[in-house]
């Protein structure tokens, strides 16, 4: 055994969570296909299924639209900038002033310069799934990805049932926004002139224009900035649906928040290490076999608690990041039947195998694992020093490349097979460069007279058999 590591995958996003009240869920999507069917048809009253805080959104754009600079301009998602640049192509200032919130809602509706139609259809988005949570809901609108949560509009309930804030549509709009331009290869000004031309159906406007705002009012840019509107809200709502999906046990949730609780500055939950662990046990053994990588690592970072209950903890992870094709997990577990860990059977060649599939799983260090299990196994039938030597022709090759760890590899394959000389050889290679790679003067001495005490062997004309735990010596903070 070679070396012990931490592994941590990314995070994937929940499905729909139970429990939730299928009446207002039924709600959410009522309302939510009312807005789309009125708003798709440039009906104004579709301002009606807006939320108060929607208004207050579209206040702020107005107020925009009148006073803020050409640098708060720039502040802005690419999706809000186009809404103020409309404004201002197509209202003078006193027109601007007589606007309130729920008028420049209608006034956009009216003139279809928003929607809610799918990229891939001519219909509406539709809402797949809702969470509840409280008197906020939280939409997708597809199944989760491996990776990817496919949130939607959200919505707040208010006296006169739910509505939507499409201010929580900002930046996913805004982001698609985006990647056209960047797909385009034009910039974000040749982009907005483009798309303004489009909406307006007219000569794209300048931006050298619309960027001078109608009143130049100092104070007036400073209630701007006082007033600029919260756009991380739509992730703190989604930050309470993961919470009530993840009570309610659905694995991809759990692994979402212990994900984010792992984060040294998190931004919407405060960082947890130990609640952050318990949710990513409880999504591995919910089957999530990324969060069984991420349990397995974190287990494994206290040598301290390292015995066999640990060991039997960590295991059930392991294997099930292992069967998932995780070749690090391979790695651990082969590590684990090379030492009869955890009520596992002591047994190199299932080590072996396990890193060689480590190796076709693309971890580099796997063939070095492979060679020095068959070359040192303390079982005597299961060594095999003949494969040991054949998988390490491939490392001898490259010699040049190899670091102290595989050099010292190689040594041990080339003794099993009685080539004491060139043993030795790679063994003094192997010592030589062991300063250069571990500069911790504990681990650095501790690793030196292991070699040494091998090398004094191959001298002797003894090969050298395994005699020592890895994780022991972690355990008693040799490593």
């Amino acid at each position: 055994m070679r070396a012990m590591g931490v592994w941590l995958a990314l995070w994937a996003a929940p499905a729909l969570a139970a429990g939730d009240d299928l009446a207002e869920i039924n709600a959410v999507s009522r309302a939510w296909d009312r807005y789309a069917e009125l708003v798709n048809a440039s009906k104004p009253e579709s301002a009606d299924l807006l939320a108060a805080s929607s208004f207050t959104h579209f206040t702020f754009l107005r107020d925009a639209a009148l006073y803020a600079s050409a640098e708060q301009l720039r502040r802005l998602p690419s999706d809000d900038r186009v809404k103020v640049y409309l404004l201002r192509a197509t209202q003078d200032e006193a027109a601007l002033k007589k606007l309130d919130g729920i008028a420049v809602a209608r006034l956009f509706a009216s003139k279809g310069w928003i929607s809610v139609r799918s990229d891939e259809e001519d219909g509406p988005v539709s809402l797949t799934h809702v969470t509840i949570s409280g008197d906020h809901a939280v939409s997708e609108i597809g199944s989760p990805t491996e990776s990817n949560f496919q949130f939607g509009p959200d919505f707040v309930h208010e006296k006169d049932g739910w509505k939507y804030r499409l201010e929580s549509s900002t930046l996913e709009a805004s982001a698609a926004f985006d990647r056209s331009t960047t797909n385009a290869g034009v910039t974000n000004t040749q982009m907005t002139e483009f798309v303004l031309g489009r909406i307006l159906e007219a000569e794209p406007p300048r931006l050298a224009v619309l960027d001078r705002a109608p009143v130049d009012d100092a104070a007036a840019r400073i209630r701007l900035n006082e007033q600029w509107p919260d756009y991380d809200t739509v992730f703190r709502f989604r930050v309470e649906a993961l919470e009530r999906k993840a009570e309610a046990d659905d694995g991809l949730a759990q692994l979402a928040l212990g994900a984010m609780m792992l984060d040294e500055n998190p931004q919407y939950v405060r960082h947890d290490p130990k609640k952050a662990l318990e949710w990513l046990e409880r999504a591995s053994n919910n089957g999530n076999a990324r969060a069984a990588m991420y349990t397995a690592g974190l287990l494994m970072q206290d040598p301290s608690q390292f015995g066999d209950a640990h060991y039997r903890r960590v295991l059930p992870h392991l294997q099930r990041a292992a069967n998932a094709s995780n070749g690090m997990a391979m790695i651990e577990l082969s590590h684990f039947y090379a030492e009869g860990l955890a009520g596992l059977p002591r047994d190199c060649r299932q080590a072996a195998d396990w890193q060689a599939r480590a190796e076709e799983a693309g971890i580099e260090h796997a063939r070095n694992e492979q060679v020095w299990t068959l070359a040192t196994c303390p079982i005597p039938a299961q060594r095999d020093p003949a494969r040991a030597l054949e998988l390490a022709k491939f490392m001898m090759e490259r010699k040049d490349k190899l670091d102290a760890s595989e050099l010292d590899t190689v040594a041990a394959a080339l003794a099993a097979n009685q080539r004491f000389d060139e043993a030795i050889a790679y063994q003094n290679d192997a010592i030589a460069k062991v300063p250069g790679e571990i500069t911790e003067r504990k681990a650095q001495v501790a690793t030196i007279k292991r070699m040494r005490q091998r090398l004094n062997s191959y001298r002797k004309g003894q090969d050298y058999v395994l005699d020592y735990s890895v994780y022991n010596e972690a355990k008693e903070g040799k490593y």
